[in-house]
């Protein structure tokens, strides 16, 4: 739910640097399909954290389609976060409701969210968050022309981009950079940095991007008056665009085209291609766009001599320009008015049918009465009766079975689409659940000798797995919420938040400590006491802590234990019997702090009860935690990844055809 926002300006295209330090994603490429299962998904969720995860989601995809109700979506977003004191979460939201008012030209505005953004960031000392939105107000002071309190953004950005050695993001602050030599006329230098930026992005194979360095190169090259290679690359941005669904970007590219054939003489064609870029622009209402085709319109008329066309374009140029900000609520107005007119006519329109149905059929009644008094008779006229009255009888007959049909047909294809809903809500919760597990790299990173066996039992999972860093400690530990499926995953998630918090928040380091913060954050999060009748689920967990310079292992454990095999033996450390959370339970809060000093190969495992607890084997039986130890004893000397691999094929083979009872966990280290 973190991809990066391309937005527009001028003649350039900039990259906002938004959550890109996560990963990149092509927004346009998102179907609507998507959208429409995430806004289901948000009007389905409660006013919390996941709620929140959703609409950030939606804003990602969304802001380059309908700016607008991502802004609506956002401020939603904010208020949730801000009422339950989630500072997080407000920085983002705000971050998303900058997006949304520049992607509408609103400059002053959105540098006003952007820098509620950053002071939250900053308080929070986070440098991915602060790397975003300096990015971000970066862009800005270029949209509003104050190129030097721009670069001084765009420097404090890329100095955090290096730190943290993210290509998209030092890319994104390099294509910026250039873009602000470019607005200084300095075209060297802006295609300088154009080509280093569009290095990188070739590299992470972002079309986006690399179509964005594209058009920026190709204006400097036009600005240099190199034509021929202006063309070059503005007609490859050009293709990249549609190929990916940019809209914005397949505006801003006829609109440069049109440029390059006004700047060789082809007036003709620079008119054609501005008519395309506009036409774009006004599929997005991309005020910016739709004000850089007008004025290229212009011009090529004038240079023509069309005064009279020049004259008549320009005026449309000066109403949207003098219109910019006040254009959506004259457009809420008139759609009002629309709606209520149209509304009006269909009302009047529906009287007169029902009016005239009612003369018709007034009319007709009477005639068959006529007919049948002056041609049958009294006699004739009572038959005609009772066949009317039969025929009628039958007719109701077929009604009431056609409407029991259609009601079965409906409520058959009603359960079909609820089916198809909920999974598909199930497996787009699957990948939420995936986004907050550590990703592959960062694991490896931290813990370089390392493997991680996760076989979840359903779609989403109850068991989760955690990694993270501070004070030269790493921390990592395995999860078992109470449950599996749906219930487990959104207890997982509960979980995430609250370790993510113990140490983001509250700079806890010490698992014990950790455990007696994250018991206390669920009692609370559940409503658990003796008093109040909330949730009874917790969570079982093993969480170690590794200081690799001092080979120094921290330990606490709700009834997940330890292992550690020493040259061979297995030293097992217990865990307290007591889960997190579940007030009724448990009445102490303190869970056991243990250390142990560690040497060179010790190998170290965490792990759930799953594996243990599977039934399987030529009897159908569990098997069991014994089993387990000898099976770790006699691969613990082995390559970690090979280990992985003979307990996932030791487990497929114990399960034979049974089904499998609960998610699977293990975590092993070796120091």
């Amino acid at each position: 739910m973190f991809p990066d926002f391309i937005l527009m300006r001028n003649k350039h295209y900039i990259l906002l640097i938004v959550f890109i330090v996560f990963y990149c994603t092509n927004i346009f490429s998102q179907n609507k399909k998507q959208i429409d299962s995430l806004k289901t998904l948000i009007s389905t969720l409660p006013d919390d954290t996941l709620k929140i995860q959703a609409i950030n989601e939606l804003a990602n995809i969304y802001v380059d389609i309908d700016p607008e109700e991502t802004i609506e979506y956002c401020k939603e977003a904010f208020r949730i976060a801000e009422k339950k004191g989630l500072p997080y979460y407000q920085a983002t939201a705000a971050n998303n409701i900058g997006n949304g008012y520049y992607n509408l030209a609103n400059f002053k505005v959105s540098l006003t969210y952007y820098l509620k953004a950053l002071n939250i960031q900053e308080a929070l000392g986070r440098k991915r968050g602060i790397l975003s939105s300096s990015g971000a107000i970066g862009n800005v002071y270029i949209s509003l022309g104050k190129l030097d309190n721009a670069i001084q953004y765009f420097e404090r950005a890329l100095k955090i981009a290096y730190e943290l050695d993210n290509k998209n993001a030092i890319a994104s602050c390099l294509i910026s950079i250039g873009t602000i030599y470019s607005d200084k006329k300095d075209y060297p230098k802006s295609l300088d940095y154009y080509f280093q930026s569009l290095k990188l992005f070739q590299e992470v194979k972002n079309k986006d991007a690399i179509a964005t360095n594209y058009n920026n190169i190709a204006d400097s090259y036009l600005n240099l008056k190199e034509y021929n290679k202006s063309l070059q690359y503005i007609t490859k941005a050009a293709e990249l665009y549609e190929q990916t669904g940019n809209i914005y970007g397949q505006s801003l590219a006829l609109n440069n085209i049109g440029d390059y054939y006004y700047s060789v003489g082809n007036q003709a064609k620079a008119i054609e291609y501005f008519k395309q870029g506009l036409e774009k622009g006004k599929l997005i209402e991309a005020n910016e766009h739709m004000l850089a085709s007008y004025k290229g319109m212009a011009k090529a008329y004038k240079k023509l001599g069309d005064y009279k066309s020049a004259l008549e374009v320009h005026e449309l140029f000066q109403q949207l320009n003098d219109s910019i900000y006040s254009i959506e609520s004259i457009k809420q107005i008139s759609e009002m008015q629309e709606k209520f007119d149209t509304e009006k006519k269909e009302r009047e329109i529906d009287l007169l049918k029902k009016d005239k149905k009612i003369k018709e059929d007034a009319l007709y009644e009477q005639s068959l009465i006529n007919r049948a008094i002056v041609i049958v008779g009294i006699l004739l006229l009572l038959l005609t009766i009772v066949l009317i009255w039969a025929f009628i009888q039958k007719r109701k007959a077929n009604q009431i079975l056609d409407l029991k049909n259609s009601k079965i047909e409906i409520a058959y294809n009603t359960i079909g689409l609820q089916h198809k809903d909920i999974k598909d809500s199930i497996n787009y919760a699957k990948k939420i659940q995936e986004a907050i597990l550590p990703p592959d790299k960062f694991i490896k990173e931290n813990l370089p000798n390392s493997f991680v066996y996760y076989a979840p039992k359903d779609i989403v999972s109850g068991d989760f797995y955690w990694v993270d860093q501070i004070d030269n400690k790493v921390l990592f530990g395995a999860v078992d919420c109470t449950g599996h499926g749906v219930p487990g995953a959104f207890m997982s998630i509960v979980g995430h938040n609250l370790l993510e918090k113990s140490i983001n928040e509250f700079k806890l380091s010490q698992p014990a400590l950790i455990l007696n913060s994250l018991s206390q954050g669920i009692v609370k999060t559940l409503h658990q006491s003796e008093n109040e009748t909330g949730l009874k689920d917790g969570m079982d967990i093993a969480l170690c802590s590794i200081n690799f310079n001092t080979k120094k292992l921290e330990y606490a454990g709700a009834y997940n234990p330890l292992y550690i095999i020493r040259n061979g033996e297995l030293i097992q450390i217990s865990s307290d019997k007591k889960a997190i959370g579940n007030y009724n339970h448990e009445k102490t809060d303190e869970y056991t702090h243990h250390e142990f000093d560690l040497l060179k190969g010790d190998t170290i495992y965490v792990f759930t009860d799953g594996y243990a607890d599977q039934f399987g084997g030529p009897k159908g039986k569990k098997f069991k935690y014994k089993s387990l130890q000898q099976l770790l004893i006699s691969i613990h000397d082995k390559d970690m990844n090979e280990q992985k691999t003979i307990l996932e094929e030791t487990f497929s083979n114990w399960k034979g055809n049974l089904e499998q009872v609960d998610d699977i966990l293990i975590m092993g280290v070796r120091v």
